[in-house]
């Protein structure tokens, strides 16, 4: 097995002895190169994975700055190489300086060996863990939505809101809306957008933690300061320090909870359970609701002074049958997004299709739409097709009993496994035989609504699927009558 490689430590200083001694000292865990002069330096900076620069490079020059230049073009060229400033006593006027600009750390000569060591490995485990992030990051892109997908004016409105928002970084936003409109999509986009993108974000679904826990996961705890308490944990609050704070369904918060949640956004100070000392945090609060809560606020289920609190200013997300102009748009961003995870050959969606999905109503919304293109590409993968067709969509949206199985379809999985040709075999028997149904056993309407090339290449297609799987046929009456007796289906 190959030895992975050193990491690349770049020496910069203009003193050969003091470079080759520091080799020496590192060579044994690192990988080393020196440079004694700026124009060296750059030349070699793009190997190294950290580098160790001294701010003077002309030590009888008082006035010499060659490391704090050289620090910025590194900045610059390279933003996330980790450079660490080496200075001498008498400098650390410079050091903070350099640490303004960029330095990872500043290290005071002559350099503590053990100290060194630990910074190098402190400096490269940072940047693996921001490119861990990055890419992490960047995998997301490809499977979760990162805009207000729509040319409408309302999803215009929507933007135009939201980039005003986020320019604030310090308002309390209430954002309503139907459930599946994308409430929590449009609080990442506050927080992305704005200053605050390079804080946390936290989020966190009320509606999904027992009420009896709710407090704790808000607010953390001390250790000892429940049965079950055995260490410390920083509950969300204090864990969004500087970033965002995304309530979820904040019309399920506890009545008795509502109180300390009052006081904390009017203070943005707080204590954990079991402690008397005060933590201040700096905070932007975001609360979501698919509820009326004014209406809470009357029948007492919802504290008044909470809801004003939070309600500083309110983005309301319409339904979609509201702008079904956009629906179109949105059906085809979600097929890209299933196209950049690998998971379907598909490449468009008919025109039929696009009007069925216009003309149904949306109930889920967004969310809705979004599960209905998954199931849709998998019904168009099973027919061999790369465009989504009528037949693809869900009964409901059709307005047909057209393809029942599409909605509770299940597979059985036992000890044994499964087998997936035969489940698959099953899974397009089933649809075959819907539609069988729906056209009343009508083979030359069947083929079209199954969006194949004649009624030849359905019977080819039922026969292929017999003879692979002979015990399967008598699963299906309407597809053995037509297809399997003789006399039967002309």
């Amino acid at each position: 097995m190959a030895q992975k490689p050193s990491a690349v430590v770049l020496i910069v200083d203009d003193d050969p002895s003091f470079c080759r001694s520091l080799e020496r000292a590192l060579k044994e865990e690192f990988t080393t190169l020196s440079a004694l002069s700026a124009d060296e330096a750059r030349k070699s900076v793009w190997k190294a994975d950290v580098v160790l620069l001294d701010i003077k490079l002309v030590e009888n020059d008082p006035h010499n700055r060659d490391g704090m230049v050289l620090l910025s073009e590194f900045r610059e060229l390279r933003p996330h190489l980790p450079v660490l400033m080496m200075t001498a006593y008498g400098e650390m006027g410079i050091a903070v300086e350099a640490m303004k600009v960029g330095a990872a750390d500043f290290l005071p000569k002559p350099l503590d060996l053990v100290k060194l060591k630990t910074a190098i490995k402190s400096a490269l485990n940072q940047t693996r863990l921001s490119n861990r992030v990055s890419s992490l990051e960047q995998e997301l892109l490809k499977i979760e939505p990162v805009e207000l997908v729509g040319r409408s004016s309302k999803v215009n409105e929507i933007r135009q809101l939201i980039d005003s928002i986020s320019a604030d970084g310090y308002i309390t936003v209430l954002i309503t809306g139907e459930t599946g409109t994308g409430k929590e999509l449009a609080a990442r986009l506050l927080h992305r957008k704005g200053w605050r993108s390079e804080g946390p974000f936290m989020g966190i679904s009320l509606a999904a933690v027992s009420p009896s826990i709710v407090e704790r996961e808000l607010f953390g705890h001390e250790k000892g300061a429940f049965t079950d308490a055995r260490e410390r944990k920083p509950g969300y609050i204090e864990q969004a320090h500087k970033g965002i704070l995304f309530l979820d369904d904040i019309d399920t918060i506890p009545l008795e909870i509502q109180p300390k949640i009052l006081r904390f956004l009017e203070e943005r100070v707080f204590c954990r359970l079991g402690s008397a000392t005060p933590i201040r945090v700096d905070i932007q609060l975001i609360a979501s609701t698919n509820q009326d809560l004014f209406q809470l606020v009357k029948v007492k289920k919802f504290r008044e002074d909470l809801y004003y609190r939070i309600n500083t200013l309110e983005v309301h997300l319409p339904s979609l049958r509201e702008h079904p102009e956009d629906i179109p748009l949105l059906a085809e961003y979600f097929l890209m997004l299933l196209k950049r995870q690998g998971r379907t050959q598909v490449n468009e969606i008919s025109p039929e299709t696009f009007s069925a999905m216009t003309a149904y109503k949306w109930p889920g919304n967004v969310r809705e739409l979004r599960n209905c293109v998954e199931k849709a590409v998998l019904f168009a993968g099973f027919r061999g097709h790369e465009r989504i067709e009528l037949p693809d969509l869900p009964a409901e949206v059709i307005g047909t009993k057209l393809n029942p199985v599409s909605q509770d379809f299940t597979v059985r999985i036992g000890n044994e496994g499964i087998d997936l040709e035969l489940e698959k075999a099953r899974l397009e028997l089933s649809y075959i035989e819907a539609v069988l149904q729906q056209s009343s056993g009508r083979k030359t309407e069947a083929w079209k609504l199954l969006g194949l090339n004649d009624r030849f290449a359905l019977r080819r297609r039922v026969l292929s699927l017999g003879k692979r799987f002979p015990l399967l046929i008598a699963e299906y009456p309407s597809i053995k009558g037509a297809f399997f007796i003789k006399n039967r289906g002309k």
